[in-house]
């Protein structure tokens, strides 16, 4: 069956000996060290000055030597900084005491979630020993392989368009987006960044929608598809799946073949801020600045980590303020504590950042997705059919991943089609729509703000239509 089967290649070819086909790996792991109870990078420091400073002369303790910054005449200048190893808590300090200095803090590093995946997922010993059994043990389900119960499956459009796996992608239609295609709405116009672990630019169901930067040797927004923040260059290939898996959720392209996304017209902008391990916080908020001063009007981001970066918030701050809205995934962490995420978790300040949780085909929350004040809504997250890296599916480059990595896309999707309906809509009224339209009865829970801080579903389940309903005021 093609749905075990691209599950099991998928899973099988990435763990294998950590091999990567394609793009660079970026497989060394850098030294990190232990700062506030997170991960951050070891030897290296975040320092922002305010607009109009440069960080010449400004060297407390001596030692320390800027190796980039990130300036904007506004928004003022980021700077990495190194320093002695075993000593950035103290350089921190020190450069806060600097007249000038907004905030120093740690490079956290954000761990790659696919790598995070790969280490819990449990396979059978033989693929022909595969039974059904549930998401906690890793395995797909019975679902893949039937229509779901009051979904409107069809293999064609309103308009005629073909659509293929149909079956398998009970995810664009339990969220009702070809109830929106039918009304003209596909994403066209869109520019919709994912910041990830790059994109698979020669996909087939993916290479049509790739953004064309109209200034591709432009200092502030190199690259003609994007940028690899994690080996400063423009060829912002995948290093591992990922962030071609997510790509496809929200973007693949309605062609006859493949799959489809949510948003199938929508255009992509590939932003590696993520290596084959993870990124830094340095390299991911620039990816977020790159996003908003190019183009984008919204931000896939399905990663986060324990790392309460002020950094983080700084730069989301400055891309809502341009009309981006920041979609991100709310973490996989519930079994294990249910630890708050970042940066999802400024989805309480800030109304143009999203959080969003899984959940699975029968509507509850998916077992591993977090849940709490953070989460806007859920999406479809546990076992999603997707686009993968050619070099990885060979002659089928389609696979099953599970995670609110999965969901996020859905929704960044749907704020693709609610752009396409009303292209000078703000981030509040894009938050707006969503909240009013998601459906809470499908997850059997009172929407907020009717339920406790701390609910399982932010207001309900990402409804594409009722949204749209929304936001053009019908």
């Amino acid at each position: 069956m093609r749905a075990w089967k691209s599950f099991l290649t998928l899973a099988l070819i990435l763990a294998a000996c950590g091999q990567n086909p394609q793009g660079s790996v970026s497989s060394k792991e850098p030294t990190l060290t232990t700062i506030n109870g997170e991960p951050a990078i070891a030897g290296e420091i975040l320092v922002k000055y305010q607009p109009g400073l440069r960080p010449q002369g400004l060297t407390p303790l001596g030692n320390s030597t800027t190796l980039h910054v990130l300036s904007e005449a506004s928004w003022g200048t980021l700077a990495l900084v190194r320093v002695p190893q075993g000593q950035e808590e103290a350089y921190i300090r020190a450069y806060e005491a600097l007249p000038g200095v907004e905030y120093a803090e740690p490079n956290y590093w954000v761990a790659n979630p696919a790598r995070e995946a790969l280490s819990t997922l449990s396979l059978p010993e033989k693929a022909s020993s595969l039974r059904p059994q549930s998401y906690s043990q890793g395995i797909p389900d019975p679902y893949f392989t039937q229509v779901p119960p009051g979904d409107p499956f069809a293999t064609t459009g309103a308009d005629g368009t073909s659509y293929t796996n149909v079956p398998y992608l009970w995810g664009v239609h339990r969220i009702r987006a070809p109830e929106v295609w039918d009304q003209g709405y596909r994403g066209q116009g869109v520019v919709v960044a994912v910041v990830d672990e790059g994109i698979d630019l020669s996909h087939p169901d993916l290479a049509a929608n790739l953004w064309q930067n109209p200034n591709p040797g432009s200092a502030t927004c190199p690259g003609l598809h994007g940028y690899d923040f994690v080996d400063e260059d423009v060829d912002p290939s995948d290093s591992g799946g990922h962030g071609t898996h997510v790509a496809g959720t929200i973007a693949a392209a309605a062609n006859g073949q493949g799959v489809v996304g949510v948003a199938p017209e929508a255009k992509l902008m590939a932003l590696r801020g993520l290596g084959y391990f993870g990124g830094t916080a340095y390299m991911l908020v620039r990816a977020l600045k790159y996003a908003a001063d190019c183009g984008a009007k919204v931000v896939n981001n399905s990663w986060g980590s324990g790392g309460r970066s002020k950094a983080f918030l700084d730069v989301l701050q400055y891309g809502t303020a341009k009309g981006v809205v920041y979609v991100f995934a709310a973490g996989n962490s519930y079994r294990t504590g249910n630890r708050p995420s970042y940066p999802v978790f400024y989805s309480t300040l800030l109304p143009g950042v999203i959080g969003v949780g899984a959940s699975s085909n029968d509507n509850r929350r998916a077992g591993f997705s977090n849940a709490g004040p953070y989460v806007t809504v859920v999406a479809p997250g546990a076992a999603i059919l997707s686009t993968v890296p050619v070099a990885q599916g060979l002659s089928d480059p389609y696979a099953f991943l599970q995670g609110t990595s999965m969901a996020a896309p859905h929704v960044t999707g749907v704020v693709a089609l609610l752009l396409s309906a009303r292209p000078d809509a703000t981030p509040e009224a894009i938050r707006l729509a969503l909240e009013q339209g998601a459906n809470a009865q499908l997850t059997a829970q009172a929407a907020k703000p009717d339920y406790a801080a701390g609910g399982q579903y932010g207001y309900g389940l990402v409804d594409a239509l009722a949204s749209l309903k929304v936001i053009l005021g019908d």
